[in-house]
C-alpha cells in the first residue's frame, strides 16, 4: 500500500469515528488517546479473527492460517531456508511470515504479540518463555587468507588484543556470547580495537574476506567462504565455543495450530551441520 492510500484511509476512520486518531510531528507519528483505545480494540479483533480461524481448519483437520516467526539474523539466513522450504512442501496452506532482528528484539516481539514464535541464539534468561533447543553452533575465530595470524597454530590472547574486530551488534545472542568468551580468556573488552559492529552475518564475513579485520562468527555461516579458502579460522589456544539455538514461544503449547504443527515441525527436523 502507498503512502498516499493509507493516510487516506486512515483519513475515512477518523471521518467514520469523529475522532482524530495519529498526530504527525515531523518525520514521527503518533497515536492520539482515542488512536490508543482502536489500536488494543484492533488487536484483540484481530486475534480473535486468528483464533475462529484456526478452529475452523482444526474442524477441517487442515493446517492453514498465518504464522509470524522472529529470528536472529544466523538462524534466519542460514537455518531457516531450508526449514521453511519443507515446510512448505508439507503444508501447502500455511502463510509464513518472517521478520529478522536481534534476539532481544525477537523477545520483545514475542512478548508484545507480534510474533507467534521465535528462533535465537544464546543463553534464554527470560524465565516466561518456553523454550526448546533445535540446533547446534559453533562459533569460531576467522581472518582473511592473508593475515599472520593464519600462520599461527595456536591464538593467544595477546595476540586477539593486536587486531582490529569487526563485531554482531550490541543485543544481539552472538555478541553476549562473544563477550562473556573473552573475559574467560581474561581480555579486557576495553582493551580491544572494535572497528566496525554489524548486524548481517554474511556482511561481516565478507567484510574479514576483504582483509578490515577479524571476527568471531557461527560456523554455519562461513561454509561457501571456507571451502573457496579466502577465509581461515584461528585456532583459540584449547578452546571451543559452541552455543544452543532455541525456537521460543510465550506458552509451551502455542496459541494456534499452524504454530503448533511448526513447533512439532521444527522439534523433529535434521539440519545439515557444517
Amino acid at each position: 500500500m502507498t503512502q498516499s492510500a493509507m493516510s487516506h484511509l486512515i483519513k475515512n476512520l477518523e471521518d467514520d469515528l469523529g475522532m482524530q486518531l495519529l498526530i504527525r510531528k515531523g518525520k514521527n507519528v503518533l497515536p492520539t488517546p482515542a488512536g490508543s483505545v482502536f489500536y488494543e480494540h484492533a488487536k484483540r479483533i484481530l486475534d480473535a479473527y486468528k483464533s475462529m480461524e484456526d478452529d475452523i481448519y482444526r474442524l477441517a483437520s487442515k493446517i492453514r492460517g498465518t504464522l509470524s516467526i522472529g529470528a536472529s539474523a544466523t538462524a534466519a539466513t542460514y537455518l531457516l531456508p531450508q526449514v521453511f522450504y519443507e515446510f512448505s512442501r508439507s503444508y501447502s496452506e500455511a502463510r509464513l511470515q518472517l521478520t529478522v532482528s536481534s534476539t532481544e528484539k525477537v523477545i520483545h516481539e514475542l512478548h508484545q504479540g507480534k510474533i507467534d514464535l521465535g528462533i535465537i541464539e544464546g543463553n534464554i534468561k527470560n524465565g516466561e518463555i518456553s523454550f526448546q533447543e533445535i540446533a547446534d553452533d559453533e562459533i569460531v575465530l576467522i581472518a582473511s587468507d592473508n593475515n599472520p595470524l593464519t600462520k599461527k597454530t595456536a591464538i593467544t590472547p595477546k595476540d586477539l588484543i593486536t587486531q582490529p574486530f569487526i563485531m554482531p551488534e550490541a543485543g544481539s545472542g552472538t555478541r553476549e556470547i562473544i563477550d562473556s568468551f573473552l573475559r574467560t580468556l581474561k581480555i579486557d573488552l576495553q582493551e580491544l580495537e572494535i572497528i566496525m559492529t554489524l548486524g548481517d552475518p554474511e556482511l561481516l564475513v565478507r567484510m574479514v574476506q576483504s582483509g578490515l579485520g577479524i571476527a568471531f562468527v557461527s560456523k554455519w555461516s562461513i561454509f561457501k567462504t571456507l571451502k573457496e579458502g579466502s577465509i581461515k579460522i584461528l585456532p583459540v589456544s584449547g578452546k571451543t565455543l559452541y552455543r544452543k539455538i532455541y525456537l521460543i514461544s510465550l506458552e509451551k503449547e502455542p496459541a494456534t495450530m499452524v504454530a503448533r504443527t511448526f513447533k512439532k515441525f521444527v522439534h523433529g527436523y535434521r539440519f545439515f551441520l557444517p
